[in-house]
């Protein structure tokens, strides 16, 4: 194991530092630290709405404690749904919903920052034109506030990351031809001469943008005609095909980047549906949403080598504070902290890890020992309990535990050896 990683110690993390100290994965890597508080609060807000105030959830619900039976006077059906409290809770889900959502609205601000230092662009005309851009790309006729929510979740996110840097680039380009550039009065104030002075680039910032969303519109027919044929295709339910999926998605976690945000429109198109269809009956997929969030708990079992294996104490300490994070499945404290994220030690096991317990998830359910995921559980909702109450079988938490044991156990050799080497900033 040692002349494993003294090759890598040697061809890896040369390569590795010189990657991290891109300047364009870094100014990802440091808008995504700012917005890290309102990711935390958010996540709190989603999993109490969630958990604790959903009208038909664990708490409120029929098939759970049934507060809201004695909250509204012993109503049921659909004078339950019409009573006020109950209205209110689905209008204050809708508020934390967009609230989360809205998060790619803050990243492509922050990013647009970032990016017009490295460009030598006006930062604040290049936040408010990519914002804008980003708003063309992202605005949808919306007859219910439900859809509006929905146009700013998981497609925002990955249009976020491509708006951020095509209208950034784009304004600062425009912005370096002198004769784009208006000519204003000697005499005017100069903040009002500056911004003036970008109109042309703004205005054809603007209008590129505003013909790629018009395009896609346009195009839109033939988009959902392919999604509806990839909702139908049977390979995103292959094991070959998860195992490369998931092989991307937590290599691209890695490099810093969020996985499931870039892969987003498979799971639109293929793992959302096969939820949907598993919750009302239609299928009995095994590929689901659920099975991917449960599948998250392999950074718990890095964290916990790492406090029973690791003699770095910047380590263990990192580990005990993002410990009560990813009870609740939020790794980015960790993998940013730590950092995990282009640390050559644990490419091999934060990548092998997911994919065995893809592996034995699949032949547990398959083989009829777990139940398939039937109800789509909120991202936050703590371990065990998520995939317990998501397979309506305590087999569920079973799982989740059996990967636990076996992702602490793939990762300590990988700790173990780390204990020799010594860890630099």
């Amino acid at each position: 194991m040692s002349n494993v990683y003294t090759f890598w110690e040697q061809w890896l993390i040369p390569h590795a530092v010189q990657f991290y100290n891109n300047e364009y994965l870094s100014a990802i890597r440091n808008s995504f630290y700012r917005l890290m508080p309102f990711w935390l609060t958010l996540s709190i807000f989603d999993f109490v709405e969630n958990v604790i105030l959903t009208p038909n959830g664990i708490v409120m619900g029929s098939n759970g404690l049934n507060f809201g039976f004695w909250l509204t006077g012993g109503l049921s059906g659909d004078e339950y749904e019409q009573h006020y409290l109950i209205q209110s809770l689905y209008d204050l889900q809708q508020i934390v919903d967009f609230g989360y959502s809205a998060i790619a609205i803050v990243l492509v601000v922050m990013l647009a920052r970032r990016l017009s230092e490295i460009w030598k662009s006006d930062t604040s005309l290049t936040m408010l034109c990519t914002l804008v851009a980003y708003i063309f790309m992202t605005t949808s006729p919306a007859e219910t506030k439900s859809d509006f929510v929905d146009y700013f979740s998981d497609r925002g996110f990955f249009t976020a990351f491509f708006t951020a840097f095509a209208a950034s680039r784009l304004f600062a380009y425009l912005s370096t031809i002198e004769k784009l550039r208006t000519k204003t009065p000697k005499n005017m104030p100069d903040e009002l001469a500056r911004c003036i002075t970008y109109t042309f680039p703004i205005l054809f910032t603007l209008t590129a943008f505003l013909l790629l969303s018009f395009l896609l519109t346009l195009t839109k027919p033939l988009g959902e005609q392919f999604i509806q044929y990839m909702s139908d295709s049977t390979i995103f339910q292959e094991p070959l095909f998860v195992l490369l999926y998931q092989t991307v998605v937590w290599l691209l976690w890695w490099l810093g980047i969020p996985g499931y945000g870039v892969t987003s429109i498979i799971q639109e198109t293929a793992y959302i549906p096969a939820q949907v269809s598993n919750q009302i009956g239609d299928a009995s997929a095994i590929f689901t949403t659920g099975f991917f969030e449960a599948g998250i708990i392999h950074v718990m079992g890095l964290i916990i080598a790492i406090i029973v294996f690791s003699q770095h104490e910047k380590w263990r300490s990192m580990s005990k504070f993002s410990l009560s994070f990813m009870m609740f499945n939020i790794q980015e404290v960790f993998i940013f902290g730590l950092p995990v994220v282009l640390n050559p030690i644990f490419l091999v096991p934060y990548i092998l890890a997911p994919l065995a317990n893809t592996v034995v998830g699949y032949i547990a359910i398959s083989w009829n020992i777990v139940p398939i995921f039937q109800i789509d559980m909120p991202w936050t909702m703590p371990l065990i309990l998520s995939a317990t109450i998501g397979t309506h079988s305590v087999m569920g938490g079973v799982l989740q535990i059996v990967w636990l044991i076996m992702d602490i156990f793939i990762y300590a050799p990988f700790v173990i050896t780390a204990n020799s080497v010594e860890v630099k900033d």
